[in-house]
């Protein structure tokens, strides 16, 4: 990759010696307005982090949500188990005790 001072060797001849300095520093001073500075960086990064955060929290809450659900359909579950044995057991007990 060519540095300054040889883009500024190469353009000198075919632009002039004032007309390459000036095509450089716009250039320079262009990639330096649009590049990225180390406390941008650092604001994005502590942007994401809290974003991270708040997204972890708002998992944390969904998954406790979900595992109340889940012990609620399970409670609901093992009342209509009992209650279908409990049910099968009588009808059976019906069955045998009129067979007799």
């Amino acid at each position: 990759m060519a540095t300054v001072l040889e883009l500024y060797e190469k353009l000198k001849p075919k632009l002039g010696e004032r007309e390459a300095r000036e095509l450089l520093e716009f250039i320079e001073q262009s990639v330096e307005r649009r590049a990225a500075t180390k406390e941008d960086l650092q604001r994005v990064e502590v942007s994401l982090r809290e974003d991270l955060q708040r997204t972890e929290v708002s998992l944390r809450e969904e998954i406790a949500a979900l595992r109340a659900e889940i012990q609620r359909v399970l409670a609901d579950l093992l009342r209509w188990s009992f209650a279908f044995w409990a049910g099968a057991v009588g009808t059976l007990s019906g069955v045998i005790l009129a067979l007799r």
